[in-house]
């Protein structure tokens, strides 16, 4: 299992000062390899350069797994505190009595849509019955995603799937006319905008319905060092709120903190465009039709229980019981800031 550890000690002592090194350690993992203007933005970029994490008396320590499988597997060996995880995921790792816990909601709408390219007549589910239609991977999540999103709008999911990938093939995929549309999620869509490509996108509304990437840490860990997993809920909180304000300064505070996500061959202000871009429609996902009044990171049992159905329909997971698979109880602690004062830091930077 290959894991991809990311220092930034350096930097973190130049902002935090010699004192840091009392403070206590969180080891965060992400669901991904390479850093990119998602949640990394304002669960780590963001506090670490506005001190957030100091003021909770935290230092944290960064690692990078291959998707959120692996992650979670960090957490349960022990290498972890904390990761990012897809529902479904911390679902079907507890039905085979792992010990995961979600305790906040990082995304309340997964992202995923399908992006109609401009100029096609299509508009709409229905327009899409018996055309092609790329995907990133083939079966899983994804798919049912989709077909329950047709289901949703009384169509069947006929439709001819064709796996092309993200990035490079998928931006081939469109542009040799090898699909009529693709499925790809809202990061993804940034990348293929900054390369030109423009599209109409059709919301797969069944997200509304399901649970979506969360933290996640063991029942031990968030009994026995709950302060921590507080502190950094609410450091990270104070980073979204800060991005939402400020994203244009979130985003320099990423390629502050980890260089390699600035391209060396373009322009600055071309890449903070390009990036905020990518980081914009990545935060429209996770708020999306949040409730008002509801708390940032709010865990909705309702959707919980959905997602577990659904997918035990389906086959993907082996038991539809979501019982004990997240914790609601920690969403008032990690608001309890003034949302006030971050958004007039964010606004003086």
């Amino acid at each position: 299992m290959q894991l991809h550890r990311i220092t930034c000690a350096a930097l973190a002592v130049s902002l935090f000062g010699a004192g840091s090194v009392s403070a206590e350690t969180v080891n965060l993992v992400f669901s991904h390899p390479n850093m990119a203007p998602g949640e990394e933005v304002y669960m780590y970029a963001v506090p670490l350069v506005m001190g957030y994490f100091a003021d909770e008396g935290l230092e944290i320590n960064v690692q990078a797994a291959s998707g959120g499988a692996q992650a979670a597997q960090v957490v349960l060996s022990g290498a972890g505190d904390i990761a990012t995880t897809m529902a479904e995921g911390v679902l079907q790792l507890r039905a085979q009595d792992a010990d995961l816990t979600a305790f906040y909601e990082i995304k309340r709408y997964n992202g995923f849509a399908i992006g109609i390219p401009e100029g096609s007549e299509l508009a709409s589910l229905a327009d899409l019955v018996g055309h092609t239609i790329g995907f990133p991977v083939a079966g899983g999540g994804v798919q049912l995603i989709v077909d329950e999103s047709f289901r949703l709008a009384g169509l069947e999911p006929n439709y001819t799937m064709v796996v092309t990938g993200a990035g490079a093939p998928a931006a081939a995929a469109i542009n040799n006319h090898d699909v009529d549309a693709i499925v790809l999620w809202d990061a993804a869509f940034g990348i293929l905008e900054n390369q030109g490509l423009s599209f109409n996108y059709i919301e797969l509304g069944v997200q509304n319905e399901l649970a979506g990437m969360s933290l996640v840490a063991s029942s031990d860990f968030l009994q026995e060092h709950r302060a921590a997993a507080v502190g950094y809920c609410r450091a990270m909180t104070r980073g979204l709120v800060f991005t939402l304000a400020n994203p244009e300064a979130a985003i320099e505070m990423l390629f502050e903190v980890f260089p390699t996500t600035l391209a060396a061959d373009i322009d600055h202000d071309v890449a903070v465009e390009q990036q905020v871009n990518i980081l914009s429609k990545f935060v429209a996902s996770a708020l999306h039709n949040m409730p008002e009044g509801a708390l940032m990171g709010e865990i909705d049992p309702a959707r919980w229980v959905a997602t577990a159905t659904r997918y035990s329909a389906a086959g993907i997971l082996t038991s539809s019981d979501s019982d004990g698979a997240y914790d609601t109880s920690f969403a008032a602690e990690c608001n309890d800031f003034d949302h006030a004062a971050v958004i007039a830091q964010a606004m003086a930077r």
